[in-house]
């Protein structure tokens, strides 16, 4: 049968002893509080007696927020703090409780009013919030995470995931005043979309706050060199845009290690000086400026070395300079027959390419078919001119005139393939 004891108030101001249902008995036990009331965020030391069998026990403010306390028989002790979303007023309950005893059944139980303040000179507690900074940005950007109002949490700990996703980090210290920080990079494998972070804390998923971080699409970075060749050991301004980090390392043909580093500003932006190795070797070679933080984050440029004097001969032409057509000599022997040979073809006959000598052998041979008498070299000097052109293309040989009259013979000379080296005997007939 049961037993009904009435209820008894302890002296002193903060302690309050209620009934308990313990199996079939009720069993009276005393809960001291540090304080009975307080405004939202208040934390409260909780102290009880009492408890002679009780293996886990439990804190909680109106039958919500549990909060583990800690047990050492025949006393439980630990702190719940006040929820952010209490009302004011004195309707409110801290309650101790312990799981029933496995051989007994008994559970025992104890509870405490408590009034929820407002103004009266205190200053409510700040509501738990979680920011971002920044809240958007590509892969491998540094988001700085700052928690506060976190004054609930038993563990003085919190645990930072994804929601819907993976956890990010586990058991993240809360300071006293409830504050936490941390700091997180967007990873490589995040697609662009919008995620919520949420920090909760440890073992009390019910006590948290979030916010939203726009993972963007990845920038494109840019590098440009100023000036874009030049000699070893020469200085070259390098410019970059998007880069999304703190500091950048720039790599000789992809090399390691960096021969130059460079900050990079708030704005994704850097502008450096930056020395060609003094081992570069002559030619074509790339320029890659890499986040020091984030290697997936690079941007190339072609960067040209010159000999050691940093000469360049240009893309300029020796172009068409006619040569006048000199001669090397061509003395002849006076026709006797023992040697008519003119040594003038070698430098003469050159017409546009050097392939034209053979062209103009024909030329003389056309002049004998049209049945002209036989023209010694004297009279091919005398009446046959050949012009150096700068490119490919036909000629013309003018047979020399009187002044005012047309010519007799015009002769068109299109050059072929250098057919080899030929010369000319010339024989009495």
């Amino acid at each position: 049968m049961a037993v009904l004891l009435s209820a008894a108030i302890s002296v002193g101001p903060l302690a309050f002893t209620p009934l308990a249902a313990v199996g079939t008995q009720l069993k009276v036990e005393e809960l001291s509080l540090s304080t009975h009331e307080g405004d939202p965020g208040t934390s409260v030391s909780v102290t009880g007696t009492g408890f002679e069998a009780c293996g886990r026990a439990t804190l909680t403010f109106d039958g919500q927020h549990a909060t583990p306390a800690t047990v050492n028989v025949p006393q439980i002790s630990g702190t719940i703090v006040v929820p952010q979303d209490a009302t004011a007023g004195p309707d409110h309950t801290i309650e101790a409780a312990c799981d029933p005893d496995v051989d007994s059944g008994n559970a025992y139980h104890a509870e405490a009013p408590f009034t929820v303040t407002s103004g009266g000179g205190t200053t409510p507690a700040e509501t738990r919030t979680l920011t971002l900074d920044p809240d958007h940005g590509p892969v491998g950007t540094r988001i700085d995470v700052q928690g506060k109002g976190f004054t609930q949490c038993s563990a003085q700990s919190v645990d930072l995931y994804v929601v819907g996703g993976t956890t990010i980090k586990s058991e993240i210290a809360v300071a006293d005043n409830g504050d936490f920080s941390y700091t997180e990079v967007v990873p490589s494998e995040a697609i662009p979309n919008t995620y919520t972070f949420q920090a909760a804390c440890t073992g009390e998923p019910d006590i948290y706050a979030d916010a939203d971080l726009v993972v963007e699409s990845p920038a494109n970075p840019v590098l440009t060199l100023d000036p874009a060749r030049g000699a070893k050991n020469a200085t070259v301004q390098a410019d970059g845009t998007g880069f999304s980090c703190p500091d950048v390392d720039f790599q000789w043909d992809g090399g390691e290690p960096p021969f130059a580093a460079a900050p990079a500003a708030d704005s994704d932006t850097f502008t450096a000086e930056i020395t060609v190795p003094a081992d570069a070797q002559p030619g074509a070679h790339t320029v890659r400026a890499v986040c020091t933080a984030y290697p997936e984050q690079y941007a190339e440029a072609p960067f040209t070395v010159t000999d050691e004097g940093g000469t360049e001969t240009g893309g300029t032409e020796t172009g068409g300079t006619d040569t006048g057509g000199t001669e090397t000599g061509g003395t002849e022997t006076g026709g006797t027959g023992t040697g008519g040979t003119d040594n003038t073809s070698a430098v003469a006959w050159v017409v546009g390419p050097a392939s034209l000598g053979g062209a103009l052998i024909l030329a003389i041979a056309a002049a004998v078919y049209f049945g002209r008498l036989h023209r010694g070299p004297r009279w091919v000097r005398g009446h046959v001119r050949a012009t150096l052109r700068p490119a490919t293309a036909t000629a013309d040989l003018t047979e020399q005139s009187p002044s005012g009259e047309p010519p007799t013979r015009t002769i068109r000379l299109d050059p072929h393939a250098d057919p080899g080296s030929s010369t000319i005997d010339e024989v009495d007939r």
